[in-house]
């Protein structure tokens, strides 16, 4: 039985090897993705209501200085390392997430020209996209349980879902990541909240404890709001991670899960419980499908930015986009 990351025939799984001299960096926008870092990654540029990245880092930041700079090192020396442990991975899937090309394929240029023009509800007129060129093959989207993100203006393959936390579209080449995000923000909720409940008790009614004080100090205050606020984030976050973990070992995007893709029809790429979690944690990030070789050490790096309307025939000049469907 195929599994998740299986891909038509013909389809390189891995990047060809590199000449002496030869880099892979991106040299042109695709969609809302345009190329940074001199080409070295390509990063989603969205409206301001869809990137939370900067709430995102205060979210996790912020609590967890507060916990470290609250609590006696003395006492919870473990604890405070651990949660400067999670804190720097929690920052390092985060970025990664968002900085790794989520799986972007190249549109058939031929699905502008005879596609169904439809108008969305801004008034920008789109063009349905069915086809997609990879490796010079036409293929249908589902071929790579791909679908279109309305919000990077791409065609994702196996798209997830378009995470405004991590400001990306979540596909191939990075939801491991997203993941790995999730989950040690969880674990660090969970042992920021424990410890600062702890410390509170101890505080409160332990060695070190007020006695019959009834008012609190402003240190109990924080350590009670830090304790409330990680125990919410505790159970949202866990929920999205026992989601994820159940999407994993069944072999499901959040896409197709939402849509009921294999609702009525059996799926074709689960292999079992155990073979999805393995195939998850082993398979290769597979090459980027619109990067490009780049030759000499010193060569210059371009930053092409397609005209939306490139590829559209005489008859259609005002399509300016794809259909998100």
């Amino acid at each position: 039985m195929p599994s998740r990351d299986a891909t038509p025939s013909g389809l390189p799984a891995a990047a060809p090897p590199l000449n002496n001299g030869m880099r892979l960096r991106y040299l042109a926008a695709f969609g809302r993705h345009r190329p940074r870092c001199h080409g070295r990654c390509l990063v989603a540029e969205v409206d301001a209501e869809h990137n939370a990245v900067p709430a995102s880092l205060c979210l996790i930041v912020v609590p967890t200085v507060l916990f470290v700079v609250l609590v006696p090192f003395r006492q919870f020396w473990a604890v405070s390392i651990a949660a400067v442990g999670l804190l720097g991975l929690s920052v390092t899937y985060l970025l990664a997430a968002m900085y790794t090309e989520p799986g972007i394929l190249p549109i058939d240029p031929s699905t502008r020209r005879r596609g169904t023009v439809t108008t969305d509800e801004s008034g920008r007129r789109r063009t349905r996209v069915t086809h997609v060129l990879v490796d010079g093959e036409r293929h249908e989207l589902a071929d790579f349980r791909a679908k279109m993100c309305r919000q990077t203006e791409n065609c994702i393959e196996e798209f997830d879902h378009f995470c405004p936390w991590v400001g990306n579209a979540v596909g191939r080449r990075n939801y491991r990541y997203f993941v790995a995000f999730i989950t040690t923000v969880a674990f660090l909720a969970l042992v920021v909240g424990a410890s600062a409940c702890l410390r509170l008790v101890r505080q409160r009614f332990g060695t070190d404890g007020r006695g019959g004080d009834i008012a609190f100090s402003w240190t109990e205050v924080v350590l009670m709001v830090l304790f409330a606020y990680t125990l919410i984030a505790l159970c949202s976050v866990c929920g999205l991670v026992c989601f994820h973990a159940r999407l994993i070992a069944i072999n499901q995007t959040t896409n197709e899960n939402i849509r009921g893709t294999y609702f009525s029809t059996k799926n074709p790429h689960d292999a079992g419980a155990w073979a999805n979690v393995a195939t998850f944690f082993t398979r290769p990030i597979p090459h980027s499908k619109v990067v490009s070789f780049v030759g000499g050490t010193h060569a210059p790096v371009r930053q092409a930015v397609p005209d939306d309307d490139e590829g559209d025939d005489d008859d259609e000049p005002q399509t300016t986009g794809v259909e998100m469907v």
